[in-house]
């Protein structure tokens, strides 16, 4: 995995430039963010051998650019196949089961009431119990089971023991992206269960995390 090194830098720099320019007020040069972001994509998709999948992702959402839901669908699709792929990179490349698990909770929370976790309105337990709730009121029967894995991937790298054995570390950074590349794939069956799937496809996206999932 060494040759991701110097995508790993970009891929992070241009997911916080989309961040920004989608919910903060950056003044940044979106026609040539979007290209970064083709490249982007085009680049990891080489790298993992998904087949023009991711590509043909980011390329179609890239000509939706403008329309209500395409930067957000995008920005889900970046901050996934980044975040999971720097995950892996990080425990098999680098043994750094900590850096993995931090990848794996960048991933992971993009449903309803995000906005008031990351504000510091309210801590991720209660976020992710709120979103249990939400899913439960949608008809959604294993919202519960949802909860502990979503709370599970992103816990380890928060609260990363550096007391235990790295044969530890390393098992527990190996269920973190596990349980990561669970929910992210449940998260699409719900939303489509509940009427707002992300805007790209699930097939092809599935395959992509499974290319992701046979790195480590």
């Amino acid at each position: 995995m060494a040759g991701f090194q110097a995508l790993d830098k970009r891929l992070s720099t241009d997911e916080q430039a989309l961040h920004d320019v989608l919910w903060g007020e950056s003044k940044a040069d979106v026609a040539k963010l979007r290209s970064n972001l083709q490249r982007d994509f085009r680049a990891l998709d080489m790298f993992l051998g998904a087949g023009g999948k991711l590509r043909r992702m980011g390329a179609a959402l890239d000509k939706a650019w403008g329309d209500a839901g395409a930067g957000e669908s995008l920005f889900e699709l970046l901050g996934h196949t980044y975040n999971f792929t720097a995950a892996t990179d990080h425990l098999v490349r680098r043994r750094d089961p900590k850096g993995a698990g931090e990848h794996v909770a960048g991933a992971v929370g993009c449903f309803e009431f995000v906005q008031e976790w990351e504000g510091g309105k309210t801590d991720f337990e209660t976020y992710a119990g709120k979103l249990a709730d939400h899913l439960q009121g949608k008809g959604v029967l294993r919202a519960g089971d949802f909860k502990r894995h979503l709370v599970a991937a992103r816990n380890f790298g928060r609260t990363f023991d550096n007391s235990v054995s790295k044969a530890e570390q390393i098992s527990g950074a190996r269920a973190a992206i596990t349980n990561g590349l669970y929910v992210t794939l449940s998260s699409i069956s719900i939303r489509g269960t509940i009427g707002s799937p992300p805007q790209f496809s699930d097939e092809d996206f599935a395959a992509v995390l499974e290319k992701i999932a046979g790195r480590f």
